[in-house]
């Protein structure tokens, strides 16, 4: 894969390029946020990693001008950066960024970055080709229809070679006509069929009604298409896309019907499994890789929507914001490995332990958050007591794990998400200064002077 580096530090490039080559990848480095977007308009980059901060084009705007670009393919775009604070993240996000690294570099973040973006790459990469693909199988269906069309035009001429199962009906079902296209698709030659009902061979019990009521709408004059299942000789079945016309005598009176029928089935489980995709990688958007949780976007476009209904007085609901105590001291005991496996056993404790309906998500780094719809602020210090202890008292190979709390409802004079955590955040402020391992809220004055 080539990656785009720009960082205008010298041994920090330097650094940077050698641990990705190092890993396997292909590597344009630019001095400047100016020569990386003359990098990339001359040919599109799947990943960029950038400084944030950068003489003249900063990471900033290089990535929006990558995002401006929507013809060359999806463009993942790291920062590295040493900022850290809450705005500074959502501003970049909101600007395109769909990831961080922290300066100075660390090579096993790198890797587990890398390893997202490739996942990420990989997918958008399958989805684009199954798209491509789609609109070709398509476009060859529009033409088959298109044929079908002419075949009822010179249907004398044309009906025996057609490369579409083809066959009449009269107002009963019974089977007239039935081409060679209609033999290999069903698996009845014409012989075993002629004379016989269409509802003693193609069609299911489960769809007679509709099918005697879409003959009966081609008797008077009228056509239709749909999507159907019929029955082979064998047993199996077939996704059909089947057209239904009148044929007309002489004088202008309806006298049969004509049905095509068109084999979807492949389009159908292919269908089936691009939306199993996307629903895969919709998940994977709004999952957090370690701990398996809502990320942080996630929690962000989860709380505009509930903070909307709060504010139209709808429903309240609270935030809990916890931090995993000495988290930094428990990694350089026992290593990043070791804080990796607690991360996930308090995501655990708290998938387990939190209400039902509630959601659990990774803020970032070693905080995370629960938020409580319907719960008040006496309500949600409960939960999140319970949480605390049910933390404190699983077992794990290592020392005792503990978490401290900050507690906040959503009041009526917050005006946006960023209020209600900011409270929180203050809470939990108070939760370390107390000793950590507890629940702290804000008392309302002072909860409405951090909102």
């Amino acid at each position: 894969m080539n990656v785009l580096i720009a960082e205008d530090d010298g041994v920090s490039r330097l650094v940077l390029q050698k641990a990705l080559e190092e890993m396997g990848y292909a590597v344009q480095v630019a001095k400047d946020g100016a020569e990386a977007w003359e990098f990339f308009q001359k040919r599109p980059f799947p990943l960029v990693i950038s400084d944030w901060m950068m003489p003249g084009i900063d990471g900033l705007e290089l990535c929006r001008r990558v995002r401006s670009v929507r013809d060359k393919g999806y463009t993942y775009f790291i920062l590295l950066t040493a900022r850290d604070s809450k705005e500074d993240r959502l501003h970049a996000i909101g600007s395109g960024a769909d990831d961080f690294l922290s300066k100075p570099l660390d090579r096993t973040e790198l890797a587990a970055r890398l390893s997202v973006a490739r996942r990420i790459l990989d997918m958008e990469h399958r989805l684009r080709e199954a798209n491509e693909e789609l609109q070709l199988k398509t476009q060859a269906l529009e033409m088959s229809q298109e044929m079908v069309q002419q075949a009822n035009l010179r249907f004398r001429e044309l009906f025996d070679n057609v490369p579409v199962a083809c066959y009449t009906i009269d107002a009963e079902g019974t089977i007239y006509e039935w081409n060679r296209a209609a033999a290999d698709l069903y698996g009845w030659s014409e012989y075993e069929v002629l004379a016989r009902s269409i509802f003693d061979t193609i069609i299911r019990q489960e769809d007679r009604a509709l099918m005697q009521e879409l003959i009966q709408q081609v008797i008077h004059g009228g056509g239709s298409v749909v999507e159907s299942v019929d029955r082979c000789r064998d047993g199996t079945t077939r996704y059909v896309l089947r057209s239904l016309f009148p044929l007309h005598d002489a004088a202008g009176n309806v006298t049969a019907g004509i049905c095509a029928s068109v084999d979807i089935t492949q389009r159908v489980e292919y269908e089936r499994e691009l939306r199993a995709l996307n629903e895969w990688l919709e998940n994977l958007a709004f999952t957090d890789a370690l701990t398996g949780l809502l990320n942080h976007r996630a929690l962000q476009d989860k709380l505009v929507e509930m903070s909307a209904a709060a504010s139209h007085r709808e429903q309240t609901f609270s935030f809990a914001l916890l931090d995993i105590d000495h988290f930094k001291r428990f990694n350089d005991t026992y290593g990043h490995r070791a804080g990796d496996e607690v991360l996930r056993l308090v995501a655990q404790v708290l998938r387990d332990n939190a209400p039902a309906g509630s959601l659990v998500a990774r803020y970032g780094g070693e905080e995370l958050s629960i938020v409580m719809p319907g719960y008040g602020l006496e309500d949600a210090i409960r939960v999140a007591e319970k949480l605390r202890q049910a933390i404190a008292s699983a077992p794990n190979p290592y020392r005792q794990i503990t978490a401290s709390f900050g507690v906040a409802e959503f009041m009526p004079y917050m005006h946006s998400p960023s209020d209600v955590i900011e409270v929180a955040d203050a809470a939990l402020y108070e939760a370390k200064r107390a000793g950590r391992n507890c629940v702290r809220p804000l008392l309302e004055s002072v909860q409405e002077d951090a909102a």
